[in-house]
């Protein structure tokens, strides 16, 4: 009898550890899920005030300005305010420029990409035209958030698939070693793929004997939105109020002297 439940003993542990596992990983899954859902954060004029004051340039401010979703104050008490601070003209008037989000249904906003948007993107792996053959999957990653009316829409990382149309390496003739793709598709925020199109392509040297062709990780180019399309994205957030006061804005100090 006990020589028979050691082995069922063994068999109980390596489950529960397999149990374990699983459990970690889809933890991690999870987790990472989540991250991806972290809303926007709605630009306000306090942040504006303490982005100059911590000594960021009016032109940095402003280019922030165009890549955030803003919910800013533009009643008389509210450009006082901003006029106290000693916030630029320019940077005053980027504010009062900033687009209204569109109202968001049950929490979350619906966004249109327009056709064309470029995506800069860069190559996840090495292509080599004597390893892969017409029909490979191409994984590719994208480089820079893709915003619209301050909204992220294609995050930073999304992955972008393309296809391989054309794998060669030089031929018995004389004819360069080749490799040539195209663009599909990539993730959208809300978990849609959104296609693409696009390509690249690369040739031997037709005076050398080039065997074959590669493409080295991390790669850049441009893809660009096919059609347009919508987007449901979460509403951005307002930050979470300050307890203590804030900082002064730029030169305050002095204005006061």
């Amino acid at each position: 009898m006990r020589n028979r439940e050691k082995p069922s003993l063994g068999t109980e542990r390596w489950c529960a550890l397999i149990g374990v596992l699983l459990l970690t990983v889809t933890s991690v899954a999870a987790a990472q899920r989540s991250l991806d859902d972290i809303p926007d954060r709605l630009l306000t004029n306090q942040d504006v005030i303490e982005m100059l004051g911590s000594g960021m340039t009016p032109l940095a401010v402003i280019r922030r300005i165009h890549n955030s979703p803003c919910k800013f104050d533009k009643s008389a008490a509210g450009l006082e305010a901003l006029h106290a601070a000693n916030v630029p003209y320019n940077v005053v008037l980027a504010m009062m420029k900033a687009p209204e989000l569109p109202p968001a249904t049950k929490g979350r906003i619906p966004v249109v990409i327009p056709d064309s948007t470029p995506i800069k993107i860069g190559l996840s792996e090495d292509l080599d035209s004597n390893v892969q053959t017409p029909g490979y999957i191409i994984y590719f990653h994208v480089l820079e958030d893709v915003r619209i009316r301050g909204l992220r829409v294609i995050a930073k990382g999304a992955r972008v698939r393309g296809r391989l149309l054309d794998s060669k390496d030089r031929s018995r003739t004389g004819q360069a070693a080749r490799l040539e793709w195209s663009i599909l598709d990539v993730e959208a925020v809300d978990g849609q793929r959104l296609p693409l199109r696009g390509g690249g392509g690369i040739s031997g040297d037709e005076l050398n004997a080039q065997k074959a062709v590669t493409v080295g990780k991390g790669e850049e180019s441009v893809a660009f939105t096919y059609g347009t399309r919508k987007v449901n994205i979460l509403a951005p957030i307002l930050p979470a109020p300050k307890s203590q006061e804030a900082p002064l804005g730029p030169n305050l100090g002095q204005a006061r002297q």
